[in-house]
């Protein structure tokens, strides 16, 4: 340190540069007056003369040491930029003794030329020259220093991964599963590279095939030209048969469309039964119907202990339209033997047969014998008895067995059934179509040709059918409902012909047809009047009178068929399916 002191005392440096010249230049200029007031005047001028010219030397010297002062600070300042840049770069990246020497060397490299460069100028520039060189070699040690420490942490933390036998507790990885990392990364970077090899190679051809097929497609193109020039009708009638494919075509595809919902359509509104399941449970329901009936029928026979049997029963019978439709709407395809206890629990619930007892106390008139005493003087008693008879009121007591059949309808057990409101629709959509198989089963009553019937005026001067005409035109156009019985729930045959001659002056209560049937008096078709009843058989399965309606002469009836209407009685349905005419009791 004292040699490189002693080395900088002997530098000159700007500000000692500056001052030696300026006392040389004050120096002179004292000398040079001190001088000139000991001489003559000659010796004066040439004194002043040589002033001058000193002093113009003087000035060029001056002038050059300025420009030299200029350039060292320009170098100087390059100089420190440099040593700035090897400062970032030595932070940025470490460097071994080859570099630190290599930076030595370019210093002296630097050293050398601004020596050479300063043979030429002047000699105090030596000093800062040296100053470099020095500055440079301890720049050079520092970074040498540096770098050592810098390989001295690269080799600790090298050792310390090479002997750490357990996981990394930052990423959980070990050296095995880092170098196998590894080259899964280059392994999958080898992939894509293939992978983007292949595509472009794909691209190359891709764009060969699409440019060979532009060619043939051009070639084709121009065949095609050739042929329309030469051939226009012919490509006329070719269009013409194409459209007609495109069109008909077209029509198919739509008809595909249109027939799947139109199946569709025709599947729900349809029985989805097999046709002999579905007739074979309306024969099932209409065999507890007969029973029933038979029932009813033998009740005399049944219970024989009573005086007197009354009946109150609603008509025996069902819509079979409405049987399917309700078991298609609610167990879809079902099967004859699954639907016994099912039609038996609907049968229940459709029909109520009660009885019920009563005893009455009555008065009547009996003619009775007896003997009385007769005065007689011509007999030799005095008189005799002889035999009478009278009459006498007496009380007696009469058993009465009330024989009562409420039918609800069939429709009011299905309303009742708990169907969901989607069984409803499909219920009343059935209804509606009757299944699609109206065949299946014989209109009950057989609607016939509806007519529109005007009664003779003669025909009404009788009172009595003219009541009756009055109330049942009431009802014209009602629909038929099954145990129907007054204008409130709609009425079937027996509840329209009770309803109207109950409001004409009978009372008959509520019965069937087989029950009007018993209460006329039977005539024959040739005796027939308006006013009578007509009875018919046989249009649903039940024994004796199934259907009855009012003659209204000229072979006319008013009945509830469906509607309630009008209807000649000599169409095929109805001769075939004759009975008998019947006439009401007197008022």
């Amino acid at each position: 340190m004292d040699d490189r002191k002693r080395k900088k005392s002997k530098l000159r440096t700007k500000s000692s540069m500056k001052e030696e010249f300026g006392k040389k230049l004050r120096h002179g200029r004292g000398s040079s007056t001190a001088s000139g007031r000991s001489d003559g005047t000659s010796a004066e001028d040439l004194n002043i003369t040589k002033k001058v010219l000193k002093g113009r030397e003087q000035s060029k010297e001056l002038l050059g040491v300025k420009a030299q002062m200029k350039a060292r600070e320009k170098t100087v300042s390059a100089q420190e930029a440099q040593r700035a840049a090897r400062r970032q770069n030595l932070g940025k990246s470490p460097i071994g003794p080859g570099r630190a020497a290599f930076i030595a060397a370019s210093t002296a490299s630097d050293v050398a030329g601004k020596s050479q460069s300063s043979d030429d100028g002047d000699n105090s520039i030596s000093e800062d020259i040296i100053n470099d060189a020095a500055h440079g070699s301890e720049e050079a040690a520092h970074m040498l220093k540096e770098s050592s420490y810098r390989q001295k942490l690269k080799r600790e933390h090298k050792e310390e991964k090479k002997h750490a036998n357990e996981q990394n507790p930052k990423d959980g990885s070990n050296p095995k599963s880092r170098a196998a990392q590894k080259k899964r990364v280059r392994k999958s970077y080898y992939d894509r590279e293939k992978e983007r090899q292949a595509a472009r190679g794909g691209i190359t051809r891709l764009e060969d095939l699409v440019n060979s097929l532009s060619e043939k497609i051009s070639e084709l193109a121009a065949a095609i030209a050739n042929f329309v020039r030469d051939n226009p009708k012919l490509i006329v009638a070719i269009i013409i048969v194409v459209l007609i494919i495109i069109m008909l075509s077209t029509m198919l595809s739509s008809c595909s469309l249109v027939m799947p919902a139109m199946t569709d359509g025709g599947a729900v509104s349809s029985y989805s039964a097999y046709d002999e399941d579905i007739t074979g449970v309306e024969k099932d329901y209409r065999k507890l119907e007969k029973e029933l009936s038979d029932t009813i029928e033998d009740t005399e026979t049944l219970y024989p202990d009573y005086d007197e049997y009354e009946y109150e029963l609603d008509e025996i019978g069902h819509d079979p339209f409405q049987l399917a439709a309700f078991l298609t709407a609610k167990y879809d395809d079902y099967k004859r033997k699954d639907m016994k206890d099912i039609i038996k629990e609907l049968f229940e619930k459709q029909y109520k047969l009660t009885y019920s007892s009563r005893e009455e106390t009555r008065t009547r008139t009996v003619e009775k014998t007896g003997k009385r005493w007769v005065d007689d003087e011509d007999h030799e008693d005095g008189g005799y008895y002889e035999d009478y008879t009278y009459e006498e009121d007496e009380e007696y007591t009469v058993k009465i067995l009330k024989v009562k059949l409420d039918n609800k309808g069939l429709d009011y057990v299905i309303a009742h059934s708990g169907l969901t409101d989607k069984q409803k629709d499909h219920y009343e959509l059935l209804m509606y179509t009757r299944g699609n198989k109206e065949y299946l089963f014989e209109d009950v009553y057989g609607d016939g040709d509806e007519e529109d019937y005007s009664i003779p005026g003669d025909a009404l001067t009788d009172q009595q059918f003219a009541a009756m005409i009055a109330e049942a035109e009431k009802y014209l156009g009602r629909e038929y409902v099954w145990g129907g019985s007054s204008p409130s729930t709609g009425f079937d045959c027996s509840g329209f012909v009770c309803w109207v001659i109950n409001h004409s002056g009978w009372h008959v209560g509520r019965t069937t047809a087989q029950g009007l049937r018993k209460i006329c008096t039977q005539i024959s078709s040739d005796e027939a009047k308006p006013g009578d009843l007509i009875f018919f058989q046989g249009t649903y399965d039940t024994p004796g009178a199934s259907h009855v309606g009012i003659y209204v002469g000229n072979g006319m009836m008013i009945h509830c068929g469906n509607p309630i209407s009008y209807t000649s009685v000599t169409t095929k349905y109805w001769r075939n399916h004759f009975l008998c005419y019947g006439r009401l009791p007197e008022q």
